[in-house]
């Protein structure tokens, strides 16, 4: 079995912001489709969504954590380029975190569901 070389790479501040973009590109295409009172307005970004338990602002902190994570864990010796292996690694994570996190059986998310097909839904479980 082959393991992975870790690399000690010190992440700059220059390297978040070369990378803030692709972090509101991800906020914008996949938070905002899932919450109606989600904005990408700096000053907004303290509201709640839904019955998520997040604001935008601890989505945008998560990605900015998983987007450290992806720089750290990058191999330089690896054939696909860094900015690559970033979206690929913020594309999973956002995938997860919304797939947790917009349960509509649970009652997350844009609220479609009425209250009693919720609560049907989760007796069944």
């Amino acid at each position: 079995m082959v393991t992975p070389t870790r690399t000690n790479r010190v992440v700059t501040d220059e390297d978040i912001l070369k990378y803030e973009a692709m972090v509101e590109k991800f906020i914008r295409d996949s938070v905002k489709k899932n919450w109606n009172e989600a904005s990408t307005n700096k000053s907004q970004g303290d509201i709640p969504l839904g019955n998520s338990g997040y604001t935008i602002n601890d989505i945008r902190q998560h990605l900015r954590t998983e987007m450290v994570i992806a720089l750290r864990n990058y191999d330089p010796s690896r054939k696909t380029k860094e900015s690559t292996f970033v979206y690929t690694h913020l594309f999973n994570r956002v995938g997860q975190l919304m797939k947790k996190l917009t349960r509509q059986s649970m009652g997350y998310g844009v609220w479609m569901n009425n209250l009693e097909v919720v609560l049907k839904e989760l007796e069944e479980e």
